[in-house]
């Protein structure tokens, strides 16, 4: 199956700013794909030249086997966009904008079956502007899924959900690729992007920092799992084994031990508490780093890497 987006030296720039700089990219059919990057970084303008608003200076660009910004309309009849800001047409019911959208379509889903997907049915025959600013929010996903799409770009598509919320729109993204789509994603909410992406692409300053998944950042990072429990009463550090060498007390007294092997130094921890006579290990925590910290960590080691090689 080849690609759902493949392009080749991207570039885009604003006189003197260069906002996308030489970015080659693939990204497989079927996929969640996360486009994360901070404020200005070119990841917006990058997915604008995707979606065919934007024009590229330089380099090739393939969006379901089309140069969006030369086949816009025959792109825009596969492809689904849920903009960061959008406003309904407040005169109008979800049902209605959605029976209004399916017409722009060769083969939409059926009106009453995406209302339940994005949980509307019973706001279903609501006016716009009675709506919710969250309801509002699930219709602007219901009509980028509307036509079926084979690719759906999702800008910030949960800003305003609350916890639950969010929740039911992951499943509903979940439901979409299941169905064979590809979703291209942005978001400033790092947890929605681990659970979510198969892939994350890291930009910054244009260019593409990092590309991969979770377990790839995480090997890019050589990140370590930190295990965590309260020590016995009368505990000794020397006591501890000699490989635990890294092992730090808090102010709070518990152990805290960063290691890149945690199952192997886990079955170690165990086999030395119950040697100790204990059955139980107090307040034992394993954790790894999430995406947030492994993202803010990368683009830090990136803008000192560009100091030294200013410098």
């Amino acid at each position: 199956m080849p690609p759902a987006i493949s392009i080749s030296g991207v570039t885009k720039r604003y006189g003197s700013i260069v906002a996308v700089d030489g970015v080659d990219l693939e990204i497989e059919a079927g996929q969640v794909y996360a486009l994360l990057g901070p404020n200005g970084a070119g990841k917006t303008t990058l997915v604008e030249i995707l979606e065919g608003y934007r024009d590229r200076d330089a380099g090739e660009v393939s969006v379901l086997g089309f140069d969006p910004q030369r086949q816009r309309g025959e792109l825009n009849r596969r492809v689904g966009i849920v903009l960061q800001h959008s406003t309904p047409m407040e005169g109008l019911t979800p049902r209605e904008m959605l029976n209004f959208t399916a017409r722009l379509y060769d083969h939409p889903m059926d009106t009453d079956e995406v209302l339940e997907l994005v949980g509307l049915t019973e706001h279903a025959d609501r006016r716009g502007s009675k709506l919710s600013g969250g309801q509002k929010r699930r219709l602007d996903l219901a009509t980028s899924v509307i036509g079926n799409p084979d690719l759906i770009f999702l800008d910030e598509p949960t800003t305003g959900f609350d916890a639950t919320a969010r929740r039911q729109a992951w499943e509903v993204v979940r439901g979409l690729t299941e169905r064979g789509a590809t979703v291209i994603l942005t978001t400033h909410y790092l947890d929605e992007a681990e659970h979510l992406a198969q892939q994350i692409g890291l930009i910054k300053d244009g260019r593409i920092i990092f590309e991969g998944d979770i377990t790839a950042l995480r090997r890019e990072m050589e990140t370590d799992t930190r295990i965590s429990w309260q020590p016995p009463s009368g505990f000794d550090p020397a006591d501890l084994p000699d490989e635990w060498k890294e092992v730090s007390i808090g102010a709070d007294g518990r152990l805290s031990l960063p290691t890149q092997t945690p199952t192997v130094h886990l079955a170690r921890l165990i086999e030395w508490s119950r040697n100790r006579g204990m059955e139980e290990i107090p307040e034992l925590q394993v954790e790894r780093p999430d995406l947030e910290e492994m993202y803010l960590e990368l683009v830090d080691d990136s803008e000192a890497l560009e100091t030294a090689d200013q410098s």
